[in-house]
Protein backbone atom coordinates (compact mmCIF):
# COMPACT_ATOMS: atom_id res chain seq x y z
CA UNK A 1 0.00 0.00 0.00
CA UNK A 2 1.18 3.42 -1.06
CA UNK A 3 1.30 6.24 1.99
CA UNK A 4 0.26 9.70 0.05
CA UNK A 5 3.31 12.06 -0.41
CA UNK A 6 3.29 15.41 0.86
CA UNK A 7 6.11 17.64 0.05
CA UNK A 8 7.80 20.10 2.19
CA UNK A 9 6.69 23.33 0.02
CA UNK A 10 2.75 22.04 0.53
CA UNK A 11 2.95 21.19 4.52
CA UNK A 12 4.85 24.67 4.38
CA UNK A 13 2.08 26.87 2.62
CA UNK A 14 -0.34 24.80 3.91
CA UNK A 15 0.87 25.94 7.42
CA UNK A 16 1.37 29.65 6.30
CA UNK A 17 -2.36 30.01 4.93
CA UNK A 18 -3.29 28.84 8.13
CA UNK A 19 -1.46 31.08 10.31
CA UNK A 20 -2.42 34.04 7.69
CA UNK A 21 -6.28 32.95 8.55
CA UNK A 22 -5.39 33.70 12.37
CA UNK A 23 -3.53 36.57 11.84
CA UNK A 24 -5.76 39.68 13.65
CA UNK A 25 -6.58 41.72 10.79
CA UNK A 26 -6.90 45.31 12.62
CA UNK A 27 -4.02 47.60 13.79
CA UNK A 28 -3.52 50.52 14.83
CA UNK A 29 -0.95 53.69 14.41
CA UNK A 30 0.24 56.44 15.86
CA UNK A 31 -0.88 56.00 18.94
CA UNK A 32 -0.10 59.02 21.24
CA UNK A 33 -1.31 61.11 24.35
CA UNK A 34 -1.37 65.45 24.44
CA UNK A 35 0.95 66.13 27.68
CA UNK A 36 -1.68 67.77 30.50
CA UNK A 37 -1.43 69.65 33.80
CA UNK A 38 0.03 67.21 36.44
CA UNK A 39 -3.29 67.50 38.19
CA UNK A 40 -5.14 66.99 35.03
CA UNK A 41 -8.40 64.65 35.72
CA UNK A 42 -8.76 63.29 32.14
CA UNK A 43 -6.33 63.39 29.35
CA UNK A 44 -7.31 62.16 25.64
CA UNK A 45 -5.36 59.18 23.32
CA UNK A 46 -5.08 59.86 19.45
CA UNK A 47 -4.68 57.12 16.85
CA UNK A 48 -5.25 55.68 13.19
CA UNK A 49 -7.02 52.21 13.90
CA UNK A 50 -7.36 50.17 10.82
CA UNK A 51 -9.72 47.11 9.60
CA UNK A 52 -8.08 45.01 7.19
CA UNK A 53 -10.98 42.31 7.20
CA UNK A 54 -13.67 41.70 5.31
CA UNK A 55 -16.36 42.30 8.29
CA UNK A 56 -17.05 45.33 9.69
CA UNK A 57 -15.62 45.28 13.47
CA UNK A 58 -16.35 47.85 16.72
CA UNK A 59 -14.24 48.48 19.02
CA UNK A 60 -15.69 47.76 22.32
CA UNK A 61 -13.96 48.54 25.29
CA UNK A 62 -10.38 50.11 26.21
CA UNK A 63 -8.12 49.41 29.44
CA UNK A 64 -5.05 50.95 30.76
CA UNK A 65 -3.15 50.21 33.95
CA UNK A 66 -1.92 53.83 34.02
CA UNK A 67 -5.55 55.25 34.14
CA UNK A 68 -8.76 54.37 36.59
CA UNK A 69 -11.31 54.22 33.60
CA UNK A 70 -11.15 54.59 29.52
CA UNK A 71 -13.87 55.73 27.74
CA UNK A 72 -14.21 56.07 23.77
CA UNK A 73 -15.73 59.65 22.90
CA UNK A 74 -16.47 62.40 20.61
CA UNK A 75 -16.01 65.85 20.39
CA UNK A 76 -19.62 67.43 19.07
CA UNK A 77 -19.23 71.14 18.80
CA UNK A 78 -22.78 73.05 19.44
CA UNK A 79 -23.21 76.49 19.77
CA UNK A 80 -19.29 77.43 20.09
CA UNK A 81 -18.96 74.66 22.47
CA UNK A 82 -16.97 71.91 22.08
CA UNK A 83 -19.42 68.67 24.36
CA UNK A 84 -17.75 65.28 25.29
CA UNK A 85 -20.26 62.47 23.87
CA UNK A 86 -19.72 58.74 25.54
CA UNK A 87 -20.04 56.14 22.50
CA UNK A 88 -21.07 52.34 23.18
CA UNK A 89 -18.41 51.84 20.89
CA UNK A 90 -16.34 52.85 17.82
CA UNK A 91 -17.09 51.01 14.20
CA UNK A 92 -14.64 50.37 11.78
CA UNK A 93 -15.69 49.20 8.49
CA UNK A 94 -13.98 46.11 6.56
CA UNK A 95 -11.02 47.41 4.71
CA UNK A 96 -11.58 50.90 6.64
CA UNK A 97 -9.99 53.01 9.05
CA UNK A 98 -10.98 55.72 11.93
CA UNK A 99 -8.60 58.23 12.98
CA UNK A 100 -9.28 59.49 16.94
CA UNK A 101 -7.44 62.76 16.37
CA UNK A 102 -8.67 66.05 18.61
CA UNK A 103 -12.12 67.12 17.95
CA UNK A 104 -13.36 64.21 16.64
CA UNK A 105 -13.53 60.79 18.16
CA UNK A 106 -11.25 60.06 21.05
CA UNK A 107 -10.09 57.97 24.09
CA UNK A 108 -10.97 59.56 27.07
CA UNK A 109 -8.48 58.44 29.83
CA UNK A 110 -9.06 59.75 33.29
CA UNK A 111 -8.00 59.35 36.89
CA UNK A 112 -4.88 58.89 35.98
CA UNK A 113 -3.24 56.67 38.64
CA UNK A 114 0.84 58.65 37.69
CA UNK A 115 1.55 62.22 36.62
CA UNK A 116 2.54 61.67 33.12
CA UNK A 117 5.10 64.38 30.87
CA UNK A 118 6.55 64.32 27.62
CA UNK A 119 8.10 61.40 26.77
CA UNK A 120 6.08 58.82 29.04
CA UNK A 121 4.84 55.93 27.79
CA UNK A 122 1.32 54.15 28.20
CA UNK A 123 -0.16 50.90 27.48
CA UNK A 124 -3.32 50.67 26.52
CA UNK A 125 -5.37 47.38 25.97
CA UNK A 126 -8.01 47.73 22.96
CA UNK A 127 -10.78 44.46 22.66
CA UNK A 128 -12.84 44.77 19.70
CA UNK A 129 -16.26 42.72 19.32
CA UNK A 130 -14.75 40.38 17.33
CA UNK A 131 -12.52 39.01 19.99
CA UNK A 132 -9.78 40.38 19.04
CA UNK A 133 -7.54 42.40 21.69
CA UNK A 134 -4.76 44.64 20.71
CA UNK A 135 -2.05 46.00 23.62
CA UNK A 136 -0.45 49.04 21.97
CA UNK A 137 1.68 51.76 23.14
CA UNK A 138 0.99 55.21 23.43
CA UNK A 139 3.61 57.85 24.14
CA UNK A 140 2.89 61.46 25.62
CA UNK A 141 3.62 64.12 24.17
CA UNK A 142 4.12 67.71 24.22
CA UNK A 143 1.25 69.45 22.07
Amino acid sequence: MKKPFLSLSAVALSLFAAMAACAGAISVAGPWIPEAPPNAKALAAYMTIANASSARVSLATVSSPDFRLVEIHMTDMSHGMAHMMKQKNLPVEAGGSVDLRPGGFHLMLMEPLRALRAGDEVRLRLSFDNGETLDVTAVVKNP
